[in-house]
């Protein structure tokens, strides 16, 4: 065994490095997302992006000075389209807002909502609209880009794209997130606008990293309002997709799903779902002026001239805050800005597609080069390894971060390095201890001490990877577990503590009389005997511990006398034969237990015993002929799952008042059972019943039965069989 552990040592341990390095392919739980998004994130509070003094973008804010001078939200349209005029040299301006109703400030519904005398009324409907009004303005700029908002809650299409559209590759609708129905602006000014963009920001992640390029509703493609204003803005009239499998020669190991979008002389890159990766300026370096500048004229229009003007709000009363990797509730109509800038400074985060799989080698070589170190080296030599890799990796990935906008991930591998180094360490310093007291270790909690003292004593009794014994299983449940769950529902914890102390009691009496306690299910208890050392007498020791079970029981309920309102009560069920008992699983986890049809039919026997109203019951091939205890058959059923019939019994101890009388009587019931005399049979009932109360339900369910039978009876050539209908 020794032999093996070091052999174990050698190459497991390789094979467990090999192992723990897949598992960023896996990602369970999204652990490593949640460390890749991360590291992302501090490489850009290290090295936030640089907005420069020519950027275009400028953002128009409706801010707290802005709504204290004009008044609160949404303000009329005469004032947006004053605003709209005011920026007319801009080279395309667009509204982070949905104008989804008529303007409420309409003469229109001045006449509707007040009364005015008919000369009024005639002047008033002869104004135009402040919905006109602003359509007017927005068409006579020629470059203004309305959002829309994209939802899951109605089926409304989304505005007509007022651009062209051309694919290479893969279809990218594919790829991109579907929506039911978008919230639109009133047709007046969706008809007068150059585009019409998606106002989303994404995900409903709590920190906003990417952006998406385009949305579906159906089959219709949605440019995001950052991507629609950057095409009105250099005078672009068509979107070029581009995704997987372009040609065969470029499928070759490329990404599934998106790969770049094309504008004019601009090229995007972006996630397979055609998200972009925000790189992040500090939110106070973009360029923004107040709306009410705009408006008043404080702004003169020429400052607008070549510009990409993006009119939101940073009000904090309009509740458009969100978080960036860089910094926390900032407005989104920046985030929408930054876009821009990164796209107009051709500044892009990338994670070309080789990424993955030389983050995935690196943890590899790492993982297997620091096992390797450990080995040959010990715990100092793989620390040193360790070191200088993670060194490696962490320099490399600023590296690329800060020369070519590489999004590499450094976290994932060292968390990987990390956890090998940590247990192929504890693994050689454990391989000892557990070559020292693996018996010990394995059994203590499973065997009498006597039992463990041999086995340790002598391990040549205890055969590794299963050998053929005849055995003997008793399993064991508490009754009524469900009304013992209801009374404790408000207490779990001391349903748990009082179960605990009863299969306590229970596994000491087994304990107590050489059992081996396979495993606990719940309030179930397994337990075997003859294995793993031989015990010629397992039969009567298996019968000794389930009566002692059933007396620790009655004491156990005395003591505990008024913390429930009933009595606990155990069914027990008593099986012997031959099965395959010993270390059974896989190499790296097993289990000593035994597999066997024998074993099955314990279980069963256990389930039964509620249904004859018995504390025991006990397989044929446990009878004993020459017991002290008192044998009683009580059946031949067939069990759930099995098509053979086994005679059943049931065991007192010698104690129990069972005159020869009795006994007669009970085997002359069972024989006119079985010949379908069941007047004789039920009158024979009526006569155990009073003699003893041990057998009374038993003798109640046999009754029931017959009355059964008398409505539908057996075919004539039945042998008294009862076939059983639950497990």
């Amino acid at each position: 065994m020794k032999k093996d552990y070091k052999k174990f040592s050698r190459y497991g341990l390789i094979g467990f490095a090999i192992f723990v390095s897949f598992l960023p392919i896996f990602n369970p739980l999204q652990i490593f997302t949640s460390l890749q998004n991360y590291s992302f994130d501090t490489f850009q509070r290290i090295l936030p992006r640089e907005v420069y003094s020519e950027d275009p973008v400028v953002i128009i804010d409706i801010d707290d000075r802005s709504l204290a001078e004009i008044g609160q939200w949404p303000w009329s349209r005469n004032q947006l389209a004053k605003l709209t005029n005011q920026a007319y040299a801009a080279a395309a301006l667009g509204f982070d807002i949905v104008f989804a109703e008529p303007d409420r400030t309409n003469p229109q519904n001045l006449i509707a909502n007040y009364s005015f005398d008919e000369a009024i009324n005639k002047e008033l409907a002869a104004l135009p609209s402040n919905d006109e009004l602003f359509a007017d303005a927005i068409s006579k700029h020629g470059t203004v880009v309305l959002g829309q908002a994209l939802n899951n809650k109605d089926n409304t299409k989304p505005s007509k794209n007022k651009f062209g559209l051309v694919t290479q590759g893969d279809d990218p609708k594919q790829f991109i997130a579907n929506y039911l129905g978008t919230q639109n602006n009133i047709k007046i000014l969706d008809d007068s606008a150059s585009g019409v963009g998606s106002m989303s920001i994404g995900n409903n992640d709590v920190i906003v990293r990417q952006l998406p390029t385009f949305e579906r509703i159906d089959e219709q493609l949605v440019p995001s309002l950052a991507l629609e204003m950057t095409r009105v803005a250099v005078g672009a009239s068509t979107f070029q997709i581009k995704s997987s499998n372009a040609s065969s020669e470029e499928a070759y190991g490329a990404q599934t799903g998106i790969n770049n979008i094309k504008l004019g002389p601009l090229t995007i890159p972006t996630t397979p779902e055609g998200n972009a990766w925000i790189y992040f300026a500090p939110t106070k370096d973009i360029l923004s002026v107040s709306a009410i500048d705009v408006i008043s004229g404080t702004i003169p229009p020429e400052f607008f001239e070549g510009k990409v003007a993006l009119v939101g709000t940073s009000a904090a009363g309009l509740l458009d805050l969100r978080s960036t990797p860089t910094e926390k509730n900032v407005p989104g109509v920046t985030i929408i800005a930054q876009f821009m800038q990164q796209i107009f400074a051709n500044e892009f985060l990338q994670r070309p597609d080789w990424l993955f799989g030389a983050e995935f080698i690196a943890g590899l070589f790492l993982a297997v080069l620091i096992t390797l170190g450990i080995q040959a080296l010990g715990p100092i030599g793989g620390l040193s390894i360790f070191l200088v890799g993670s060194g490696g990796i962490m320099g490399s990935s600023y590296y690329f971060f800060k020369s070519k906008l590489f999004l590499v991930d450094p976290i994932s591998p060292l968390i990987i390095s990390l956890s090998v180094y940590v247990a192929v360490t504890f693994f050689n310093f454990l391989f000892t201890e557990l070559e020292r007291s693996r018996v010990r270790g394995a059994f203590a909690q499973y065997l009498s001490p006597e039992m463990v003292n041999r086995l340790a004593e002598s391990s040549e009794s205890l055969v590794l990877g299963g050998e053929r014994k005849e055995m003997t299983f008793l399993f064991s449940d508490i009754r009524g577990f469900t009304k013992i769950s209801e009374q404790y529902k408000d207490d779990p914890e001391g349903l748990t503590q009082l179960i605990n102390e009863l299969l306590t009691v229970l596994s000491n009496a087994i304990l107590d009389h050489g059992g081996t306690i396979d495993k606990y299910m719940g309030d179930c208890i397994m337990a075997f005997w003859n294995a793993p050392t031989d015990q010629a007498d397992h039969r009567q020791l298996a019968i000794q511990a389930a009566h002692s079970m059933n007396e620790a029981l009655d004491q156990f309920n005395d003591e505990t006398d008024g913390n429930i309102d009933f009595k606990l009560e155990i069914g027990i069920g008593i099986n012997s034969g031959n099965c395959i008992v010993g270390n059974m699983g896989s190499d790296k986890r097993f289990d000593y237990t035994v597999l066997g049809d024998a074993v099955n039919l314990a279980s069963r026997l256990e389930s039964q015993s509620s249904n004859y109203g018995l504390h025991m019951i006990i397989g044929e091939n446990t009878y004993i002929d020459d017991s002290t205890f008192t044998i009683i058959e009580i059946d031949k059923i067939a069990v759930k799952g099995k098509s053979s019939a086994e005679t059943i019994y049931t065991c007192f101890k010698p104690e129990a008042k069972f005159t020869k009388g009795f006994i007669e009587k009970h085997k002359a019931f069972l024989q006119e059972y079985r010949m379908q005399n069941w007047e004789v049979a039920i009158s024979l009932i009526d006569e155990l019943i009073p003699s003893s109360n041990d057998l009374e339900l038993y003798y109640q369910h046999m009754k029931e039965r017959i009355q059964e039978y008398l409505t539908n009876p057996p075919s004539a050539d039945w042998e008294g069989v009862y076939v059983a209908k639950n497990k």
